[in-house]
């Protein structure tokens, strides 16, 4: 492939990735009825705790790297954690949606 349609679904990845972001801002941000809140609220205790657990998992696997090679781990990226982190808020928001109703 081209190094064009590279430079193209890089930018429609990132675009998306922001779109994500973007949405998970404005959903914590509208105010609405207690099912609303409830559905906001479970979405967000459980993106919490599969960000707990996927940070935890990545200090494990930085510390066994780190033994094991003797190197220092490597920092996380901010913006792919950031990413990751709405992309399981969308899933999660999507998924109370669709089972509560909102």
């Amino acid at each position: 492939m081209s190094d064009g349609i590279w430079l193209f679904l890089g930018l429609l990845c990132l675009m998306g990735m922001l779109a994500a972001i973007v949405a998970m801002v404005v959903s914590l941000a509208r105010q609405g009825d207690e099912r609303r809140r409830m559905i906001v609220a479970k979405a967000g205790l459980n993106t919490l705790c599969v960000v707990v657990a996927y940070l935890f998992f990545c200090v494990v696997e930085g510390v066994v790297v780190s033994v094991r090679s003797g190197a220092p781990a490597e920092d996380l990226d901010p913006f792919v954690t950031l990413v990751v982190i709405a992309m399981i808020y969308a899933a999660q928001l999507f998924y109370f949606k669709r089972k509560y109703g909102d």
